[in-house]
């Protein structure tokens, strides 16, 4: 009688290859189909971007505009005068108004962008979770809380910075080389300055996690939703009013009836006269349309030796990006430390 060796079957081979796991797969597996849809939006609006950008540039080199600006000289030809008749010079700057208003429309649109993220993708991040009780399945499966809410965060952090990062790079290559050519858009103003640089970027990364705290704190969709709308429109008018404030703005001074001359591309903030105290009265103390001898009554009434004007240059406009986006980034920062305080505190 022979005897044989039993071998032990080995697993059997079924052909599907290991797939990943975790939680961060998993946040990436249940909102796959928001991120592609999201991302396809992004992509259209960074293509009229680029189609934008592209036909105006193309616009402004044909006809030799760069660096103009109206009513003055450019490049030894005259753009025009309220009493000359137009020059095709002036007609060719007066068709940039087909560009200007896709430009400031583009940029009140990315001026919505953080409070889309906060209200439809942070807020309804976690309280629908928490709200349906899927959260409390899947941290009985060993998976930490803290665990879940990062993996939570990351795969829309991540959407939200590329997303945006993309959109403002695209803003700024809009804007930015032939920023002279839009009379009556002030730098500083939220539009483009909000959609330029890293500001915006920064902006809708606070919002998100503006919308994950709402979402944290309330456990309920809607509520949240509102919360977080409210949070970041709140953010964004905080942000306008401190920004003139984030750096020293610099003062122009001149005579009496004199208005203090500016850089061309500076954001004028301020402007009235000054008393021999050094006290400043608004621009509005002394009427300005009216007749000379009243304007010099009102002169020598209130004491006022010049006339002054606060703005800042067009050097300020980058580190002012710098700084508030580092303001906001700081207090994403301070959220996400808050947020995952909170969830690791809870119980039930």
């Amino acid at each position: 009688m022979t005897t044989g060796t039993i071998s032990r079957p080995g697993p059997r081979a079924t052909g599907a290859r290991p797939g990943p796991r975790g939680p961060l797969w998993l946040a990436w597996r249940r909102r796959r189909a928001a991120l592609l849809a999201g991302g396809v939006l992004v992509l259209a609006l960074a293509g009229y971007l680029v189609h934008q950008r592209t036909g105006m540039a193309a616009f402004v080199a044909d006809h030799h505009l760069a660096g103009c600006r109206l009513w003055q000289d450019c490049g030894g030809r005259r753009v025009g005068s309220e009493s000359d008749r137009p020059t095709a010079l002036a007609q060719a700057y007066s068709h940039l108004g087909t560009y200007r208003t896709p430009l400031l429309t583009t940029g009140r649109l990315m001026l919505a962008l953080p409070a889309v993220i906060g209200a439809f993708v942070g807020a309804p991040l976690v309280a629908r979770e928490l709200e349906s009780g899927t959260a409390t399945l899947v941290w009985s499966q060993s998976i930490g809380r803290r665990r879940w809410l990062l993996a939570t965060l990351a795969v829309p952090a991540a959407a939200t910075v590329a997303a945006t990062t993309l959109l403002a790079a695209l803003f700024t290559w809009w804007w930015w080389p032939d920023r002279a050519l839009f009379d009556g858009v002030a730098w500083g103003t939220a539009v483009p300055f909000d959609a330029a640089g890293p500001a915006p970027v920064a902006l809708s990364l606070l919002s998100l996690l503006l919308g994950t705290a709402c979402g944290l704190l309330l456990r309920r969709t809607l509520p949240a939703m509102a919360c977080a709308l409210a949070l970041t429109a709140g953010a964004l008018y905080g942000l306008q009013w401190l920004r003139p404030r984030l750096l020293s703005p610099l003062t122009a001074t001149a005579n009496v009836g004199t208005y203090p001359e500016t850089p061309a591309d500076a954001w004028r903030l301020d402007s009235g006269y000054l008393t021999r105290s050094g006290g400043r009265i608004a621009q509005t103390g002394c009427d300005p349309i009216a007749d000379p001898a009243s304007r010099m009554r009102c002169f020598d009434r209130h004491h006022l030796v010049a006339q002054y004007a606060d703005y800042h240059p067009l050097d300020h406009f980058w580190p002012l990006q710098w700084i508030q986006a580092g303001i906001c980034l700081a207090a994403a920062a301070a959220l996400a430390a808050f947020c995952l305080w909170w969830i690791g505190r809870r119980r039930g």
